[in-house]
């Protein structure tokens, strides 16, 4: 008896000095970085989902406890999770934050672990399955009886940390700029509009001088932006939607952000929303930020504002602004001011003018984050604008009718059906007999060409020659299989069309710089709806507008189908780049840069400018704090002179 109880003691020993040894083991062999993939049930819609997923594990001086840091990308948002989990060979228990499991077995390079929990709507019992060694990590988790997977975890060892910010070599910066160029060259459409081949040569070369060692990421990031502005296209930047998640995370995801919304008029920042703890009134004028003055930042936020050619001077500064509806996105701003000028200790220092006193002001605020900003703001504003609330549409007084239009992007609308909901606005106008109309396309940056089309419908009193009438044109009809490597799209038949060139059928040679992409249905020929628009029709229009709204008042202008109001927009009339895209990714940074591959070229040779309004409104900086609408007023003493 006395020997079966020592024989006895001596295994539990055995198992708990096996348990001590296996904690210190463990959390020293898993020290480190890792990459994979995460793979999880969805239970709602009964099928798995894969993750790219990160593991940043921190040992304990005593190989005991560990801080685990996981990091996955959640279909385009970074999700970090940081937890400490420890053994304890005593109790035989393995503990990840608030969870306790009860070890189960325990041996070389392998643990299972038991515990219950939540799974769905019930509690149920989960076994966890960890095996590991030096080169690779699987946490394997069943849930119910008889067990069922709920999720494996399955990643390699990796050399980088993927939350430190980069430092790229020399060697690494220039094979990104060869790539960058060589896609340029090969698929950019409009390329050599304003920049010919020499200037972009010199451009690159320029480029790659200037790194001459060890660059961070932030600033090469910098320097691919600056680049891409030079060739004066809207639709060639580095994107910020289309980033690998993981490297906007550690580029713009810091405590960067400024606490003020603000408009840009006359070259002034005049405040519109305030989330600081300033009492800084809005319509005030920011003078300096961090002892730079406005002039100064504008200038260098220029050089990376993406416009079409050379005459959308006010587009690139208006896109500098900091907007609510853009800064609860990603607004140019909020991206470029901190590379351009680095946060010193998280702070802004301000000096301004104050609306409410007239009198200057100097303090300092803390930096934001992008997410405390916007919650901020919500408090005090109430919840951020939505793309649906961009439409709206009311009859006002003296038979007027206000339709506003915030932004041609229909994919992004929710509630709102925009045939149907200009289907119902114009009857109502028509059933009301209204007599004006104002539509209101400031602040709409483009989308959609379908909503351009349907209002120039609404607005014709006669058929008129066929939409934003154009050719379809490009720079490269042959294979680009090396190029191909770098680039994804939307459309497997594009990329198709980069690897293995388009088929003969599909284009025509039109001179020596383009092809003509054949058999595309264009816009037919506005025919007037039934129920039109009888009145008469005033669109405003301001410097945001580009793209696809460019385009609708370019055809509004040229038909004379309303009275244009407000200020000189963005676009060009000698054609702007877009129809498909794709997403080139260097091969080293990992940054995106958006090239499009259409020159959407006019059918006869036309100047370099922008829409300039029937009747130009200048703003004032006052405007703002006053809350005084200029170009609504100015169209409300049109319509009122009339009626007298």
């Amino acid at each position: 008896m006395k020997t079966s109880v020592l024989a006895l003691i001596f295994v539990c020993l055995m198992v708990v000095g096996n348990a001590f040894a296996q904690s210190r083991s463990f959390f020293k062999t898993i020290e480190g970085n890792w990459e994979g993939t995460l793979e999880y049930q969805d239970y709602n819609e009964n099928k798995r989902v894969k993750l790219k997923t990160y593991l940043i594990v921190k040992a304990s001086f005593d190989g005991r406890s560990a801080e685990v840091t996981t990091v996955y990308d959640d279909f385009g948002t970074v999700i970090k999770d940081v937890e400490t989990e420890r053994i304890d060979g005593a109790a035989m228990q393995f503990v990840s934050g608030d969870f306790e499991y009860k070890i189960d077995a325990l041996e070389d390079g392998k643990m299972v672990l038991l515990a219950s929990g939540q799974d769905g709507d019930s509690v149920e019992p989960i076994r966890k399955t960890i095996t590991y060694d030096n080169g690779s990590l699987t946490f394997l988790k069943e849930t119910r009886t008889p067990w069922q997977f709920r999720n494996q975890l399955t990643l390699k060892r990796s050399a980088e940390n993927i939350l430190e910010k980069k430092v790229l070599s020399r060697e690494q910066v220039r094979e990104d700029l060869d790539v960058l160029k060589k896609a340029l060259i090969a698929l950019h459409p409009g390329l050599f509009r304003y920049i010919d081949r020499e200037k972009l040569e010199k451009e690159f070369a320029e480029a790659t001088a200037s790194v001459v060692g060890p660059t961070p990421e932030n600033d090469v990031f910098l320097l691919y932006s600056q680049l891409t502005e030079k060739i004066k296209c809207g639709h060639t930047y580095l994107n910020p939607y289309n980033q690998n998640s993981i490297v906007r995370d550690r580029i713009f995801n810091g405590k960067t952000y400024f606490p003020f919304y603000f408009r840009i008029v006359n070259g002034k920042f005049i405040v519109t929303e305030n989330a600081s703890s300033s009492s800084l009134a809005i319509g005030s004028e920011i003078t300096r930020i961090n002892d730079v003055s406005v002039k100064d930042i504008i200038k260098k936020l220029l050089s990376v504002a993406k416009g079409d050619g050379n005459s959308t001077l006010e587009h690139r500064i208006n896109s500098l602004e900091l907007t609510r509806f853009e800064a609860e996105r990603y607004a140019l701003f909020d991206m470029y001011f901190p590379l351009f000028f680095p946060l010193k200790a998280e702070t802004f220092k301000i000096e301004a003018i104050d609306f409410a006193t007239k009198k200057p002001t100097n303090f300092q605020v803390p930096a934001l984050t992008r997410s405390d900003r916007k919650q901020e703001m919500a408090k005090r504003y109430g919840r951020a604008p939505n793309y649906d609330d961009g439409w709206k549409f009311d009859i006002q007084e003296n038979s007027t009718a206000y339709l506003k239009i915030g932004n041609f992007i229909t994919w992004r609308l929710k509630t709102i059906k925009f045939k149907e909901f200009l289907a119902n606005a114009f009857t109502e106008m028509r059933a009301k007999s209204i007599k004006n109309l104002i539509i209101d396309v400031r602040e709409n940056g483009g989308g959609d060409m379908d909503p351009g089309f349907e209002l120039s419908r609404y607005l014709a009193k006669e058929k008129l020659a066929p939409y934003a009438e154009s050719r379809r044109l490009i720079r490269n009809a042959s294979a680009n299989p090396e190029i191909a490597k770098y680039v994804s799209t939307y459309d497997d038949a594009i990329l198709n069309g980069v690897k293995n060139g388009l088929p003969a059928d599909q284009y025509r040679k039109l001179d020596a710089n383009y092809f003509q992409v054949l058999g595309r249905e264009d816009y037919p020929a506005v025919e007037p709806y039934e129920n039109r628009f009888t009145g008469r029709a005033f669109v405003i229009a301001d410097s945001s507008n580009a793209s696809a709204t460019f385009q609708f008042l370019e055809y509004v202008q040229k038909h004379r189908l309303a009275t244009i109001v407000g200020q000189v927009t963005g676009g060009n009339k000698q054609g702007i780049n877009g129809g498909n895209f794709l997403s080139l990714t260097l091969p080293n940074s990992k940054a995106e840069v958006d090239i499009p591959l259409y020159y959407q070229a006019p059918l006869n040779p036309q100047n370099d400018e922008s829409i300039v309004p029937d009747i130009i409104v200048k703003r004032n900086a006052a405007d703002i704090g006053s809350r005084v609408d200029r170009e609504l007023a100015a169209i409300r003493a049109i319509i009122s002179r009339k009626r007298t």
